[in-house]
C-alpha cells in the first residue's frame, strides 16, 4: 500500500471533472495545476460507452463543450478538436449543432490526453473516501482508499458520480432477459441472438 497527496482530486474522469481539470490547467497555477490528480476507473475515458451507436448524436450543441462558454479561445475546443483531427470540414459540412455521440466521446478522450499538468489515473476505483481532521475538529482535507489498497490524501475532493445504473427497486427482481439500463445498451443488445424474432 502506498500513500499519496494531491492538492485537487477528482473522482471520474466524466465531462464535468474534464471540464475542471481544464478550467486548473488553463487557471495559470503551474503548481494548481500539478498537484491536480483525476482517477477514472475505466482504461480509457468514453462518454456514455454503452450509447455510443454510430448513427446517434448529441442532443447537445457542440458549443456545450468542456470550454467554450467559459473560454471561447482555449485550446481544448470541440472546433479545435476536429481542427486538429482533420475533421473540421466535414463537420462543418453537415449543417448541424449535434455531433455524433462517439465523436463527442472522441473529443472527451482528446482532452485527457491533451492535458500538459492535470494527471489522470486510469484504473484507479476509489473504495472509501474518509475526512482529515484537524486538531480542533474541523475538516482539513480528505482521505481516499482505492481498491487496490493504496490511498491518496487531499485537499480537495471532487466526486463526479457519472451514470452508473439506478435500477428502482420494483424492477429490481425482474429477470436480466427483461430488463436493459440504457448505460448497458449496446452491450446487452449486441448479446441478443439476430434470429430471435423482434419485439
Amino acid at each position: 500500500m502506498t500513500v499519496r497527496e494531491a492538492g485537487v482530486l477528482a473522482i471520474g474522469a466524466g465531462p464535468a471533472n474534464l471540464a475542471l481539470a481544464v478550467a486548473i490547467e488553463e487557471s495559470g497555477s503551474a503548481e494548481l495545476a500539478d498537484g491536480t490528480l483525476l482517477l477514472e476507473q475505466s482504461p480509457d475515458v468514453k462518454w456514455q460507452r454503452d450509447l455510443l451507436m454510430p448513427w446517434a448524436r448529441s442532443q447537445v450543441s457542440f458549443l456545450k463543450d468542456l470550454v467554450t462558454l467559459r473560454n471561447p479561445s482555449s485550446r481544448f475546443t470541440f472546433l479545435n478538436f476536429l481542427h486538429e483531427q482533420g475533421r473540421l470540414d466535414e463537420f462543418i459540412n453537415l449543417g448541424t449543432f449535434h455531433p455524433y455521440r462517439w465523436e463527442f466521446s472522441d473529443y472527451l478522450q482528446w482532452v485527457a490526453t491533451s492535458l500538459k499538468r492535470v494527471r489522470i489515473q486510469y484504473g484507479a476505483r476509489a473504495a472509501r473516501v474518509d475526512p482529515v481532521l484537524a486538531a480542533d475538529g474541523s475538516v482539513s482535507g480528505w482521505s481516499v482508499l482505492l481498491t487496490d489498497g493504496d490511498e491518496i490524501r487531499c485537499r480537495d475532493l471532487v466526486v463526479g458520480g457519472g451514470r452508473d445504473p439506478r435500477v428502482p427497486e420494483v424492477f429490481a427482481g425482474l429477470p436480466a432477459d427483461r430488463l436493459i439500463h440504457s448505460a448497458q445498451y449496446r452491450t446487452r443488445i449486441a448479446g441478443i441472438a439476430r434470429d430471435e424474432p423482434v419485439r
